[in-house]
C-alpha cells in the first residue's frame, strides 16, 4: 500500500469514526462499498443541533485599577537657585540614553517653572556600577537627551550640558561594604539647575 493510500485510509478512518460513535444514519454508500470522501454519511442540521450544548459564561467582576501617581521630579530651592532632579530610572532604559514620548513629556513638565530666558545647566549623574569612563559617557549622553527636549520646547533658555558620572553622589552607593540599592537609585539622576 502506497503512502498516499495509507493517508487516504487514515483520513477516511478519522472522518468515519465520529459518525460510528455518534450513531449517524443515512449513509449513502451501500454496506459492501468502501467509504470515500464522497460517500461518507451526512448529518442534518437538526442532528448536529442535538449535540450542541450552551456554554455558561460566568459573571466577571470588575477590577479596580489603582491610581497611578504621575512622575514628579524632586525640586530643591535654595535662595534664588533651583535644582530639578529627574530620576533616570523613570526616563531611560537601563544603560540607555534615549527618551521615549512619555519621558519627553515628563521633562517638558519638569521645566514649566523655569523662568523665561534663564541660564539652565543640565547635569547627568550615575551610580557607581560599571566603569568610571562608561558612567561618565552615559551621564553626559543622558544630560544631552534632556537638554535636547528643553531646547525643542523652550527656545528661550540658554542651555549648558555636562556629565559627572559617579563623581557627585547624593547618597552612598554602598553601606558597610555592601551594595546600597536605595542610594544608587538616588544617584542615577539628571539635574536641571537654574537661577531665578
Amino acid at each position: 500500500m502506497s503512502t498516499s493510500s495509507r493517508r487516504r485510509t487514515a483520513v477516511a478512518g478519522a472522518l468515519v469514526a465520529p459518525f460510528v460513535i455518534l450513531g449517524a444514519v443515512g449513509a449513502s454508500a451501500a454496506a459492501d462499498e468502501p467509504l470515500t470522501i464522497d460517500t461518507l454519511p451526512r448529518l442534518t442540521d437538526a442532528e448536529v443541533d442535538g449535540y450542541r450544548t450552551a456554554v455558561q459564561v460566568p459573571d466577571i467582576e470588575a477590577i479596580s485599577v489603582p491610581d497611578v501617581e504621575p512622575f514628579t521630579p524632586d525640586v530643591t530651592t535654595s535662595g534664588s537657585s533651583t535644582v530639578v532632579s529627574l530620576d533616570t530610572d523613570v526616563l531611560f532604559e537601563f544603560g540607555k540614553a534615549e527618551l521615549g514620548d512619555p519621558a519627553r513629556a515628563a521633562v517638558t513638565r519638569a521645566a514649566t517653572d523655569v523662568p523665561k530666558g534663564a541660564k539652565v545647566s543640565v547635569v547627568g549623574h550615575t551610580d557607581s556600577v560599571g566603569s568610571t569612563s562608561a558612567n561618565q559617557k552615559l551621564s553626559k549622553q543622558r544630560a544631552r537627551a534632556v537638554a535636547a527636549v528643553l531646547a525643542d520646547e523652550r527656545d528661550d533658555l540658554v542651555l549648558s550640558v555636562s556629565g559627572k558620572g559617579e563623581s557627585d553622589p547624593v547618597a552612598p552607593n554602598d553601606s558597610a561594604g555592601k551594595d546600597n540599592p536605595d542610594g544608587r537609585e538616588k544617584n542615577r539622576r539628571v539635574e536641571i539647575r537654574y537661577t531665578g
